[in-house]
């Protein structure tokens, strides 16, 4: 289950984006922690994840981790946020169904134009999500902080850190291409269970 801890709130992204300020908060937050779960947890392993969220709960994060939510965490949420909104805001649940909110002075955009919106803050995300990544690495490579990054946790339900940022699809024809994660390969599929990596 879920924790509903919040790196950031639906105030920031207003303050860093043209989300309109009169934007219900009750819509922005399950957005937040939808894309933490989806995109922030996977990518710093589950051990580094949930204290980072017991860091914010109990409000003992040391300098280092307040700055990685700062300077990193944040602006990839704010634009993962993004990506996500224009559905949630868009279409709403009642209990006659699924109703698309419009206003009366204004022109809808097309669902086109709402997958567009969303691409361009997806790619936006995905950059500040690279950065967020390799900024992990480099601090846990030294073996200083960030150890939890380098020991998610053993359990079946533990996730451990992605190895790569982006996940734009590529198709390569009829090319029998490998991808491989920084552990090794075991026939077909990587043996370092939860990095997604296969053969295409």
């Amino acid at each position: 289950m879920s924790r509903k801890i919040l790196f950031i709130t639906p105030q920031t992204i207003k303050e860093r984006t043209g989300l309109h300020a009169n934007v219900d908060e009750k819509l922005v937050n399950p957005e937040i922690l939808t894309a933490q779960d989806m995109y922030i947890h996977p990518l710093l392993g589950t051990a580094f994840y949930n204290r980072l969220l017991d860091g914010v709960e109990n409000n003992d994060l040391t300098d280092i981790e307040q700055d990685l939510i700062d300077t990193y965490i944040t602006p990839c949420l704010v634009y993962l946020v993004l990506s996500e909104l224009p559905m949630g805001i868009s279409f709403q649940f009642y209990n006659k169904g699924v109703v698309r909110k419009t206003g009366a002075d204004q022109s809808d955009p097309s669902m086109q134009d709402l997958i567009d919106v969303a691409n361009r803050y997806k790619a936006r995300a995905e950059f500040y999500r690279n950065r967020l990544m390799k900024y992990v690495k480099e601090v846990a490579s030294k073996g200083v902080n960030f150890q939890l990054y380098n020991n998610p946790g053993t359990g079946i339900d533990t996730i451990h850190p992605e190895r790569n940022a982006y996940t734009i699809s590529v198709h390569l024809d009829n090319y029998n291409y490998r991808k491989q994660c920084d552990r090794c390969m075991d026939g077909n599929n990587c043996c370092y269970g939860g990095c997604g990596y296969d053969i295409l």
